[in-house]
C-alpha cells in the first residue's frame, strides 16, 4: 500500500500529501525574503560600506553553531518520539484511528478519513526538518570552507554571486525556523492526542465501575 512506502519515496509522498509547498507561510516568507534582499542589493551601499563578503562572513560566523545546535536537539526530538511509537506510548491512539478507517471504507461510506495518519504527518515533518538543518548546517560549512580560505577575487560578478548565496542562507534559515516551530506544535498534538485517549479511558473505566 502507497500509505506504507519506506524510504525517500515514502517520505516524500506523506510530505507532498501535506503540500507543504503549498503552505501560506512558506511561500509568503520566501517571497518577502526574495524581495527585501534585491531591494537591498540596489540600496546597499546608500547604507552600508561593508561588502557582501564580510555580511555573508558575518552571517555565516552567527548561525552556523546555532544549527548545528538546532540540528542536534532536532535529531534527539526525532528519537524520542518514534521511541515512544515503538514502545506503545501512541499505539492505542494509532490503533483506534486505523480501527475508525478501516471500519468506514467496510461500509464504503461517504466520510473518509485522511490518507496518512496524524503521526505518520508528524514523524515525515520531523525528517523533514532534520534533512533541512543537515542541508543548512552543510552549506554553511561549505561556505565557512571557502570563506576560511580567505580568497581573493577582483570580479563584479563575485559580489553577485555573495549576494545570491546570502539570499539562499536567508531562506534556509527562514525555512528551518518553520519547520522547527511546526515541530514544537506537532510534538504538542501529540501529547494531546495521549492525553485524550488517557481521559477516554479513565472515563469508561469509572463508568463500567459504576454500572
Amino acid at each position: 500500500m502507497s500509505e506504507f512506502e519506506n524510504s525517500f519515496k515514502g517520505l516524500r509522498n506523506i510530505i507532498s500529501e501535506r503540500k507543504l509547498h503549498k503552505n501560506k507561510i512558506y511561500c509568503f516568507s520566501g517571497f518577502l525574503i526574495i524581495i527585501f534582499n534585491a531591494v537591498f542589493f540596489f540600496t546597499k551601499n546608500f547604507f552600508f560600506d561593508n561588502s557582501y563578503y564580510s555580511i555573508l562572513k558575518a552571517y555565516i560566523g552567527t548561525f552556523l553553531p546555532a544549527f548545528i545546535t538546532f540540528s542536534g536537539f532536532t535529531m534527539t526530538a526525532y528519537s524520542l518520539v518514534v521511541g515512544f511509537l515503538n514502545y506503545g506510548v501512541f499505539k492505542s491512539t494509532i490503533e483506534k484511528w486505523y480501527r475508525i478507517k478501516i471500519n468506514l471504507e467496510r461500509e464504503q461510506s461517504n466520510l473518509k478519513l485522511p490518507k496518512y495518519s496524524l503521526y505518520q504527518h508528524g514523524i515525515a515533518l520531523f525528517a523533514l526538518a532534520i534533512l533541512t538543518l543537515v542541508s543548512t548546517v552543510v552549506f554553511f560549512l561549505v561556505i565557512k570552507f571557502f570563506i576560511e580560505l580567505d580568497l581573493k577575487a577582483e570580479n563584479g560578478f563575485v559580489e553577485i554571486f555573495n549576494a545570491i548565496l546570502l539570499t539562499i542562507a536567508i531562506l534556509l534559515t527562514n525555512y528551518c525556523c518553520i519547520l522547527i516551530i511546526y515541530n514544537v506544535v506537532n510534538i504538542f498534538t501529540f501529547s494531546q492526542s495521549l492525553n485524550k485517549l488517557v481521559y477516554e479511558e479513565q472515563k469508561k473505566e469509572i463508568k463500567g465501575k459504576k454500572e
